[in-house]
């Protein structure tokens, strides 16, 4: 289905028609228990007093519904639109509504302002948690009918993030909570245990774990309010954080044991994981971890246009990011296995044939005979 969205507003409703019937951003403009050829916004008005309602400045006097198609359906404008009527009639048979389809952005969307005051009964809409849920249901049925791509809405956000934190983003800019999460996602990576992952945030960082229960909940250095993991998303809260963190040991620990099988040309198990090219430790690199990690921030900002695409198939951006740079970790360390393999091969060969290469060969060797 598009994504829905839905919002209550105290303000009148005439900046918000103004806009999404704006020529140069609508492409198709529809009403529905209004007169076409008369000022929307006063009949919006005109019928909020012949109910006696909007005197007050608390009561809300629009609902704006916003519905934006996925790209990869490619649905054409007058598809969208068609779409967004037969939502507005379902679930606001009775009320006046507005209802444009925007062409302005890559993404075809559609928005529906609805008077809150019914134009029958003149009671006053309200759309509960509950409702709401209903009202995404609904979409993703009456979506089918047009082919849409369906979206688990119900599926938790392995990143929230909040419109403020969005704002931020789309400023190019970074907010605490999105460190946070990069801080705690190189954490995972460069710990064995729980006990090494505290410690790992507190030491790099300055970042502290203030309550350890059922989940984590983590301070940072610049703020004096402790966020829960589950707020950040479900990929920081604890029980994930030592879920990755085991899957990580049972993965090097794997590794480790196949190598030591094969061995090395001298004999040696080849268990140590921590070690890189040249002799340098995994704890050794740590700067350069540090680094990358940061790095990691920046190349989100520049993929905005990708998670926005994400978004509207139900997936999500950061989490596809880390599975590509834990992929790329896993290739660079094959590949210089690779290369060690090669070389011990070589320097067996080496050591073990004759001036007239007719050696009988090591015992340690790769080659055939073994």
């Amino acid at each position: 289905m598009p994504l829905l969205k839905c919002s209550a507003s105290k303000s009148t409703p005439r900046k918000a028609i103004a806009y999404i019937t704006d020529p140069n951003k609508a492409s198709e403009v529809s009403v529905r228990n209004l007169f076409e050829d008369e000022d929307y916004a006063e009949q919006f008005q005109e019928t909020t007093k012949r109910f006696g309602k909007g005197t007050s400045y608390d009561e809300r006097k629009y609902y704006h519904i916003k519905l934006s198609c996925a790209r990869q359906d490619n649905v054409s404008p007058e598809q969208a639109h068609k779409y967004a009527e037969e939502m507005a009639e379902l679930l606001f048979p009775d009320n006046e509504c507005v209802i444009a389809t925007h062409t302005d952005t890559q993404t075809v969307h559609s928005h529906i302002v609805v008077n809150a005051v019914d134009t029958v009964s003149g009671k006053k809409l309200h759309i509960n948690s509950d409702e709401y849920a209903k009202m995404k249901d609904e979409a993703n049925r009456i979506g089918r009918k047009y082919g849409f791509s369906e979206l688990d809405w119900q599926k938790k956000a392995k990143n929230r993030r909040t419109s403020e934190e969005k704002h931020i983003i789309m400023k190019g800019e970074t907010s605490w909570k999105e460190e946070l999460r990069e801080v705690i996602h190189e954490g995972i990576t460069m710990s064995h245990s729980e006990e090494e992952f505290i410690a790992y945030l507190k030491t790099s960082y300055g970042v502290e774990i203030t309550r350890n229960g059922k989940d984590f909940s983590y301070l940072h250095p610049q703020k004096k309010k402790a966020i829960r993991g589950e707020r950040l998303g479900s990929n920081y809260t604890k029980s994930e954080v030592l879920r990755k963190i085991g899957e990580q040991n049972n993965r090097q620990k794997s590794t480790a044991n196949s190598r030591g099988r094969r061995g090395n040309h001298n004999g040696q198990s080849r268990t140590d994981r921590t070690q890189f090219g040249g002799g340098q430790s995994l704890k050794d690199n740590a700067g350069w971890l540090i680094s990358k990690g940061i790095d990691a921030i920046e190349r989100e900002m520049q993929q905005l246009d990708k998670a926005a695409e994400l978004a509207s198939r139900g997936l999500d951006a950061a989490s596809e990011e880390l599975e590509r740079e834990q992929q790329r970790s896993r290739e660079e360390l094959d590949e210089q296995s690779r290369e060690r393999d090669e070389k011990a091969r070589n320097n067996g060969e080496s050591t073990g044939n004759d001036e007239n290469g007719n050696g009988s060969g090591s015992s340690n060797s790769y080659g055939k005979g073994d």
